[in-house]
């Protein structure tokens, strides 16, 4: 049974991808779209549920970035919110700089996830 705060963090979540995103170019959909199809499954623990596209290095840092297929990686809002916790270090107000490294050690050694959790807390960096 999925609890109460983790149904408020997916819909966080969506609506955050869906509808506060005004600034985004008008091929972010299209490149998005494209990216999910080729990139279908979470790339930390291979879920396919609540799949969403984490810039690796933040829009808002380097919106020149925003439409790279190289910045992008797939993360889910499944049941273990890797982009939440993998992605954001718990809070997206942060973002994790080794996204891309965690994602792939929690997928080869899942026993892993809590550790790589609490690094990418330790580790987060402030958005601007």
């Amino acid at each position: 049974m999925l609890s109460k705060f983790h149904v408020g963090r997916v819909i966080q979540a969506l609506v955050r991808e869906h509808l506060q995103k005004p600034r985004r170019s008008p091929q972010w959909r299209a490149v998005r779209k494209k990216h999910l199809v080729e990139n279908p499954r979470c790339a930390a623990c291979g879920g396919k549920t609540f799949k969403q596209v984490h810039h690796i290095l933040p829009y808002a840092d380097r919106p020149d970035l925003e439409l790279e297929p190289s910045n992008l990686i797939t993360l889910c809002m499944g049941k273990l919110e890797c982009h939440l916790h993998i992605g954001h270090g718990g809070n997206y107000q942060y973002f994790s700089a080794s996204v891309v490294r965690d994602s792939r050690v929690v997928a080869l050694y899942p026993y892993r996830r809590r550790d790589i959790e609490l690094s990418a807390k330790e580790h987060r960096r402030n958005r601007p």
